[in-house]
């Protein structure tokens, strides 16, 4: 009974560490994809202008669109790393829930 028992928790723990591993592969792509959208928006505003030390003179659509892939990209990486520390500590004591 009691290896049986051991088991369990061993096989419960993998399936929570993979589980936990595809989350935190899902988060990294939305992170990836958030900073390459980002690069995009600010790689278009420097072909506007590109003189080095001046502010850049950009529409307000596009200091918009700026401002909202900088405040996803700050949320996704966020989550990331809660993702990340989800990642280490499942099967080490700590219940998912409790992370």
């Amino acid at each position: 009974m009691g290896l049986d028992l051991i088991v369990r928790e061993v096989v419960e723990a993998g399936v929570a560490k993979t589980h936990a591993l595809l989350r935190l592969y899902i988060h990294s792509r939305k992170v990836r994809a958030a900073a390459r959208e980002l690069a995009a928006a600010l790689g278009e505003s420097r072909d506007v202008w590109n003189w080095p030390g001046d502010r850049l003179p950009v529409g307000d659509e596009m200091s918009q669109q700026v401002e909202k892939l900088t405040r996803r990209l700050k949320l996704e990486t966020e989550a990331h790393h809660r993702f990340e520390a989800l990642f280490k500590t499942v099967g080490w004591g700590r219940s998912v829930a409790a992370v």
